[in-house]
């Protein structure tokens, strides 16, 4: 095959530790691009809330596996062997030959049936890394003390010991490369891919005025937003800074899409703001739009911490997809991407460093508007989930074709895919 030549459409399998409902923001995206593009997709990921059964769907030129899971709660996201079995029994009976098996994470049900997967049929397999979790990361954040004490060094064995011993990495921050590297993963077998943008979701966005109608918000009161499915490590910083906003101008509304309102009463310092706060708590992923859209100013708090060093946040893309400006911190890849784009304003990370940024938008709405202008062309230029597939698309491509050397998992040098296109050692048939 010569680097001009039409490629033959791979067949790409993408194991997750996600739930169904968590799949929109990587799984899912990249399964519809690389469908699009005409390669055959299948994704893995654990069912909502279904214990026995596998179930299939297929959407958008793809095809979703449902694998059923004996945990519960946050449990629920590749820890369970059982699981981990069914997977490895699901491949061998459907026995499909695939070209690359992408590890959206590390964990036992995700990387045990896949790696032995690949291993028996010589496939490319990559891991995915999207937090960095252990070793004061988001461990410290979302587990209790007596999680961290007893698991924390099983958290950290599967988010680290597999990573060198497949070939090659994606991940979703640079920090996150240079730790698989200092891991061993040959820094040319890795790939930084950032959260991306779902247009889509985001194609009409509604008016502010109609959306804040379906809230019962007041067209005229200037309203800041925070979101967050899971993750709200500094939500009280957001809500500290809404406070002093709130100082400034009483009309001032503090809209909160994913936390409840449980998340909002346990950390204002002054319950008499809480009639001021908006909290719609977990809401359905095709409803965002309609719900972020009733900003004026986005709140992303975004600390000096390990876990925000080795991240990503995703929800940055659907802030710029709605068209608004954003106020966060100078950490890890949002500082590289407010100081690349000028989508926002980085500030302080104190609740008056972050009132003062979404004050200057508040109080000049000609401004604002341009911010937003600009955060929106540059999440469709930029950050549109099929322009940040072709690296990945290109990647796959180099690893199965051999252009990055041996694979640590081909165990016969000589194997030649199913219907004739490359051997593992990417020398054309």
């Amino acid at each position: 095959m010569t680097s001009d030549s039409p490629r033959t459409p791979l067949r790409i399998l993408l194991v997750s530790n996600h739930r169904r409902f968590k799949i929109n923001f990587r799984a899912h995206p990249w399964a519809r691009e690389l469908a699009a593009r005409g390669h055959e997709v299948d994704v893995m990921c654990h069912a909502n809330t279904e214990r026995w059964r596998t179930r299939i769907e297929h959407t958008d030129g793809f095809r979703i596996i449902e694998n059923p899971d004996l945990m519960v709660g946050t449990l629920r996201q590749g820890w369970d062997p059982v699981c981990a079995l069914r997977r490895w029994m699901f491949l061998r009976r459907e026995n499909r030959q695939y070209d690359i098996i992408h590890c959206l994470d590390t964990r036992l049900a995700v990387v045990w049936p896949a790696l032995a997967y690949a291993r028996r049929s010589g496939i490319p397999i990559v891991s995915d890394w999207i937090d960095w979790w252990g070793r004061g990361g988001l461990i410290q954040e979302r587990r209790p003390w007596w999680y961290r004490r007893l698991f924390a060094w099983i958290e950290v064995f599967f988010e680290e010991a597999y990573r060198n011993k497949l070939d090659g990495l994606t991940a979703i921050s640079h920090a996150l490369v240079d730790r698989a590297v200092d891991l061993g993963v040959p820094r040319e077998r890795c790939l930084h891919i950032p959260g991306g943008a779902n247009l889509g979701a985001f194609a009409d966005v509604p008016g502010k005025r109609e959306c804040r109608a379906e809230l019962g918000i007041p067209v005229d009161a200037p309203v800041v937003c925070f979101s967050g499915l899971d993750v709200l490590i500094d939500l009280e910083l957001a809500i500290r800074a809404f406070e002093i906003l709130m100082q400034r101008d009483p009309r001032t509304v503090l809209l909160l899409v994913g936390p409840t309102e449980r998340d909002a009463r346990e950390r204002v310092s002054d319950a008499r703001v809480l009639g001021k706060i908006r909290a719609l708590g977990p809401i359905p992923y095709g409803l965002l739009s309609r719900r972020l859209a009733a900003a004026d100013v986005f709140l992303m708090p975004y600390t000096n911490k390990v876990s925000n060093v080795g991240r990503w946040p995703n929800k940055v893309g659907d802030y710029m997809c709605v068209g608004r400006p954003t106020v966060s911190n100078p950490i890890g890849e949002v500082k590289r991407l407010f100081e690349q784009y000028d989508i926002g304003a980085l500030c302080d990370e104190t609740p008056e460093g972050m009132a003062e940024g979404a004050w200057a938008y508040l109080q000049n709405p000609a401004r604002s508007a341009e911010v937003g202008e600009r955060a929106r062309a540059v999440a469709k230029d930029v950050f549109a989930w099929e322009k940040l597939i072709e690296p990945l698309e290109s990647f796959y491509y180099d690893l199965v074709e051999g252009r990055l050397g041996a694979l640590n998992t081909a165990r016969d040098s000589n194997r030649v895919l199913m219907d004739g296109r490359v051997t593992s050692a990417g020398a054309p048939r």
